[in-house]
């Protein structure tokens, strides 16, 4: 249950090398994991990586920090799929309270068209979405999109090679 130790392995493992569902210790390992070295589903650390990374050099699919590669999210200095606040490159650019209301708004306003409960509507209605694009699709804007999303597959494979494998090794408790 309670670990202690250089290489303490369990539920609660404090050590140098701690490896358990909570892990404290340089280099720790867990699904909350607190170090130098943190790898885990949630990672607070110095070198964070994992699902949500949070340190001074963090690497996840959601990360915060002074130096942050996040493949859906970063906040801090780095680049991301979205960008937060402070200075991050977010290949798709940054996401807003407003932006989320609006998106929440068009989802509901599309289910009700769905389900023929929009005000006046009918159920052959013109769809929302050509209507709301204010640019016409040209190439230069799909060539963007493409780079951007090869931009999120690169993070994402930085992200597996020195992430997820670690975290899928630990959950399995392979070597």
């Amino acid at each position: 249950m309670v670990a202690i130790g250089s290489e303490a392995q369990g539920i609660f493992a404090f050590g140098q090398q701690a490896r358990g569902v909570f892990a404290f210790g340089q280099i720790a390992t867990g699904v909350v994991a607190f170090g130098q070295l943190s790898t885990g589903v949630v990672a607070v650390g110095q070198l964070a990586r994992g699902g949500i990374a949070v340190g001074q050099g963090a690497l996840g699919l959601v990360a915060v920090g002074q130096v942050a590669v996040g493949v859906g999210w970063a906040a801090g200095m780095g680049v991301g799929g979205t960008a937060g606040p402070l200075a991050v490159y977010g290949l798709f650019g940054r996401v807003r309270r407003r932006q989320l209301a609006d998106g929440m708004r068009w989802i509901r306003i599309r289910l009700r068209r769905s389900l023929g409960q929009a005000r006046g509507m009918v159920q052959d209605a013109v769809p929302l979405w050509p209507m709301t694009d204010r640019r016409p699709w040209t190439r230069r804007r799909a060539a963007g999109t493409v780079f951007r999303a090869l931009g999120v597959a690169a993070i994402s494979v930085i992200w597996w090679i020195t992430a997820g494998q670690a975290m899928i090794q630990a959950a399995t408790g392979e070597s």
